[in-house]
């Protein structure tokens, strides 16, 4: 259920339905901001008259209803907001002119499509959080669990809801004019096709984990030509692929790093857990991609682990990573395709060139390589 907009006549009826109700009002700090925004050079000068005549102009003297109030069921809260224009103005003010004005209403404009809601919430929250995005499609078949709370940023009276409905709740908590589509029996052959038929969709984001379904996935995207891209959190680190078939439809399949002896098992055979832990390892990660600390923690799954570990910083580094490229290729901006590790131990970590880590690094890769 998304946010009712709410006509100023019926907010008294609104308080009488819900005596709880919580109004939020603080269009006030909106027209202070909007007159900084309209007179930057006065910013530290200003006059509250100033700022006053300033309002007076904006809202035609009528500031209780100007803009628009929304009530979130979810929370009985009703929120007073500025018109969509000025709204999106003040939260993108502090974006420019790293994202310029220009750049962001294109970057509006655009709609995404983002599978898989565990590494693909933190996506969403960096895409909304730069004004990337006036539409989203979001693609999820699972409910929050307790061990997601480590990567999905919710409270934990959130365990057992809908990750799409947390994730919707959550853009439209920070901006009720984005649009928002749920799909809430996950991806399929069956609704992939009209998902992109109904959805002039822009861009893809893949996070989800069932790989027969990212084969297909991709197969859909090369015939509309649309670019996918994807990032795995690896250890405290981000593994992105970028696929540009909306450059090139020939691209192969995840930029041909998967041989099509694989893909076709994937999308024909039945493979076992053991077996398709070895596929990811080699052909999805990379060997040569995986920190230690994982290797060795991979080794415990289903001894002293009961699935494999991921980090809520690598899922926060994922999003902000996919943030970028999706910015840049809805700009238009050139940006390399194929994969890229983001690693933080590369960069960070004294260790990372131990002798005795590349060692023990070196035995992982070889039982990954001989498929061992």
């Amino acid at each position: 259920m998304k946010p009712k907009k709410i006509q100023y006549e019926e907010i008294t009826n609104l308080k009488q339905l819900h005596p709880e109700l919580v109004v939020h009002d603080k269009i006030d700090l909106a027209i202070d901001e909007l007159y900084d925004i309209a007179y930057p050079a006065q910013k530290d000068s200003k006059q509250q008259a100033d700022v006053d005549q300033f309002g007076e102009q904006l809202t035609s003297g009528k500031a209780n209803r100007w803009g628009s109030w929304f009530y979130y069921p979810w929370i009985n809260t009703l929120v007073h907001v500025p018109p969509v224009k000025e709204f999106r103005a003040l939260r993108t003010s502090r974006n420019r002119n790293l994202i310029t004005a220009e750049e962001q209403l294109k970057l509006y404009d655009a709609t995404i499509l983002i599978v898989g809601m565990s590494v693909g919430s933190n996506v969403v929250e960096a895409l909304v959080s730069q004004g990337v995005g006036g539409k989203f499609i979001l693609v999820d078949m699972d409910i929050i669990e307790p061990s997601n709370l480590n990567r999905i940023r919710s409270p934990y009276h959130h365990v057992g809801l809908h990750k799409v409905d947390a994730v919707s709740r959550k853009i439209w908590e920070i901006d009720p004019y984005i649009e928002v589509v749920g799909y809430m029996d996950g991806l399929n052959e069956e609704n992939i096709k009209l998902i992109l038929e109904h959805n002039q969709v822009d861009i893809i984001i893949d996070e989800m984990d069932e790989l027969r379904m990212k084969v297909i996935l991709r197969q859909e995207a090369k015939n509309a030509k649309l670019p996918v891209i994807m990032a795995a959190d690896d250890g405290d680190n981000a593994l992105v692929d970028i696929e540009r078939y909306d450059l090139e439809a020939s691209t192969p399949i995840f930029n041909g790093q998967i041989p099509e002896e694989i893909i076709n098992r994937l999308l024909s055979d039945k493979i076992a857990r053991a077996e398709l832990g070895m596929i990811i390892g080699r052909y999805f990660v990379g060997a040569d991609n995986i920190p230690l600390r994982m290797y060795q923690s991979l080794a415990e799954v289903g001894k002293s682990l009961p699935s494999w570990p991921q980090l809520g910083g690598a899922a926060a580094l994922s999003g902000v990573t996919l943030t970028y490229v999706a910015r840049k290729i809805l700009l238009g901006s050139k940006i390399k395709d194929g994969r890229a590790l983001v690693s933080l131990d590369e960069k960070l970590d004294l260790e990372h060139d131990d002798i005795s880590v590349q060692e023990q690094l070196q035995q992982f890769r070889s039982m990954i390589e001989g498929g061992k």
